[in-house]
Formats: C-alpha cells, sequence, structure tokens
C-alpha cells in the first residue's frame, strides 16, 4: 500500500516513474490519458462480466436503439 500511495502521488504530476533494481531499471510506469484509462477500465469490468467485446458493442447498439 505505500507504494501504490506514493505512486499514485507521483503520476498525479504527470511524470513517468522508472522503478530500478540495484540501480538497473526493471519496469517504467506513466499515467494514462483519461480515454485510455476509460477504455482499459472497460475491459477489466467485460471480463469481471465474462462477455466479450463483440457482445458489448451488441449491447451498447441495443441501448442506443432504446434511447
Amino acid at each position: 500500500m505505500k507504494f501504490k500511495n506514493k505512486a499514485t502521488q507521483l503520476l498525479k504530476g504527470n511524470r513517468e516513474i522508472i522503478i530500478t533494481r540495484r540501480g538497473i531499471p526493471i519496469a517504467r510506469l506513466e499515467p494514462l490519458d483519461e480515454l485510455r484509462g476509460l477504455m482499459i477500465r472497460a475491459r477489466m469490468e467485460m471480463e469481471k462480466a465474462n462477455i466479450t467485446e463483440e457482445e458489448a458493442i451488441e449491447i451498447l447498439k441495443e441501448v442506443k436503439r432504446e434511447i
């Protein structure tokens, strides 16, 4: 939890974070733009609901027709 809190604070500044092990870079964290973040969240929710992207698109089309 300590890492998450610190990383969240650093990412709020729109800066990338390089994680090192013994001075050697092993990973990079970077902030996502809002749209990309929403798309990732949508995919995670589809996985939880056990539906495919195609099924989600059909659901959205049905909802659009109803509006």
